[in-house]
């Protein structure tokens, strides 16, 4: 599986379409368009243009030599949920990314397991973490630049 992919370029409804293909994969076009029947009401034909479009950006593979064809993704959905991750946390000021990632944690069902894993994470970070953290915007783009408040 290629491990390369600019998320940013996937649509809300290409998305959706990954997350059927990472779950079943790999599967025919026939498998997604009934898989996506049950939680959409899409037309066969814009199922099979979300196919198409994510083969031409390459999220999408056909593998075998007859029909009919399978659909594979070319990175895992623990990649791509990283790479969404990491983009969206590239776009905000260092300042911000804690409020970003406490508003993140207020809205997100977690298990206690779950807390207690991210809190295990927290510590580990905080022993190699700053005091104090720097903004890293350019000057005009942020808050933090402004001399008047």
């Amino acid at each position: 599986m290629q491990e390369e992919l600019s998320v940013p370029t996937i649509s809300d409804a290409e998305w959706e379409i990954m997350r059927i293909v990472w779950s079943h994969q790999p599967l025919t076009s026939r498998q997604i368009i009934d898989i996506a029947n049950q939680f959409s009401d899409w037309k066969e034909a814009t199922i099979k243009t979300l196919i198409n479009r994510l083969l031409q950006k390459k999220h999408l593979i056909l593998t075998g030599d007859q029909k009919p064809y399978h659909y594979q993704a070319t990175i895992s959905e623990k990649k791509a949920n990283q790479l969404v991750l990491n983009s969206f946390l590239q776009r905000i000021c260092n300042l911000q990314k804690a409020e970003a990632i406490s508003q993140l944690l207020d809205q997100t069902n977690l298990s206690q397991e779950d807390c207690q894993q991210l809190i295990s994470q927290l510590l580990i970070k905080k022993q190699t973490s700053p005091q104090q953290l720097v903004c890293n915007c350019p000057s005009g783009q942020c808050c933090c630049h402004s001399q008047s408040h």
